[in-house]
């Protein structure tokens, strides 16, 4: 069935909803919009959080999110997924293989969130999950603590792993380069400068990241160049203004 929505490339967010619209799905779309893809959305959640605190989360039933993933495919045809908070890691892989059932060529981003910035922790878990689901992924994009809490073995583990799945590491907690990602593939790495803001954050940014990636990818950049657009898109973000929420503007020159 092609895609209704023909001049716009679409892409879906399976993630957490944030009412404060900064993280989650919110953010997520509001970031899809701004880069001029079609942003649709499955929710794996209700949070209960502000932009400074987290209070809690309530899971989606499984079988009420894959109605939700099911029914989108069935009407829009998306090529391209994020998927940002998830329950537990057997929750990541019944979606994944959900997705590749609907979709076998579906390009999928997993951001992987462990804990809120606020210290919330969502995952007991603390090995990543098994190396024939990463294969399936496009990207993972883990901060600097995320990437040392699921590969034990540190860099050359995750070097080792990026032969199946590239790994986009983020700067913003990295002890040794501060705001400068990594991005490791096929067991290249490739650094990918960024700016310090002199301690400004924003709630919400590693959300706009991988939405900002997987919208680029989906725009028909290649996966260095997508992960470099989103990260400057990133960091307009987070210049948008002094709050801790931050503004999305529409980027004309998004390709």
């Amino acid at each position: 069935m092609p895609n209704p929505l023909q001049n716009r490339p679409v892409v879906i967010t399976i993630a957490g909803f944030d009412p404060s619209g900064g993280a989650g799905i919110l953010a997520d779309i509001k970031t899809f919009e701004a880069l001029g893809v079609y942003g649709l959305a499955a929710a794996t959640s209700n949070t209960f959080q502000i932009d400074s605190e987290f209070f809690g989360v309530d899971w989606i039933e499984q079988k009420k999110l894959h109605y939700q993933i099911g029914t989108l495919f069935a009407k829009y045809c998306p090529t391209h997924v994020k998927i940002g908070l998830i329950k537990d890691f057997k929750s990541m892989e019944r979606v994944v293989r959900l997705l590749k059932k609907l979709n076998p060529a579906v390009q999928i981003v997993w951001d992987p969130i462990i804990k809120s910035s606020s210290g919330f922790c969502f995952h007991k878990e603390q090995q990543i999950i098994q190396t024939k689901i990463l294969g399936q992924l496009s990207l993972i994009t883990p901060n600097w603590t995320e990437a040392m809490t699921l590969w034990a073995g540190g860099l050359p583990q995750i070097m080792d792993m990026s032969e199946h799945c590239p790994v986009l590491i983020k700067g913003g907690h990295r002890p040794d380069h501060y705001g400068s990602d990594l991005l490791l593939d096929k067991r290249v790495s490739t650094e990918l400068p960024g700016n310090h803001f002199g301690g400004r954050s924003k709630h919400g940014t590693g959300c706009v990241l991988s939405a900002a990636i997987i919208a680029h990818l989906a725009r028909g950049n290649y996966l260095e160049d997508a992960c470099r657009k989103a990260k400057n898109y990133t960091e307009q973000f987070i210049l948008s203004n002094n709050l801790n929420l931050g503004y999305h503007y529409r980027n004309e020159q998004a390709n």
